[in-house]
């Protein structure tokens, strides 16, 4: 093999596991806080409250539609207003390192 053969070979891999240590820092991790979503990101027809409908049609990191809407529905009316969206104060997960 050539040396030049070697040296393009030798940058190919430099290359390589320059890109791939760049992915590996900037792949979320489990541990990394999620942004929660703004009140008007929900309220998709802008009518100032949240119904179960435009509530369920955004994912959740955990539990299950119903079960979240109505820990956040304080009034049980059907539907969040902002004012309960605001005072929601999401169940902190738990860090696994302090379970052990």
């Amino acid at each position: 093999m050539s040396i030049c053969s070697k040296q393009i070979i030798a940058i190919i891999l430099l290359l390589a596991a320059s890109n791939q240590t760049l992915a590996n820092n900037t792949t979320p991790t489990n541990e990394e806080p999620r942004q929660r979503p703004n009140f008007a990101s929900i309220d998709l027809n802008a009518d100032g409250d949240i119904d179960f409908d435009e509530f369920s049609s955004h994912k959740l990191p955990r539990g299950d539609h119903q079960t979240v809407f109505g820990r956040i529905d304080t009034d049980n009316n059907g539907i969040i207003s902002h004012k309960e969206f605001v005072d929601h104060k999401p169940p902190q997960r738990k860090n696994r390192k302090e379970d052990q």
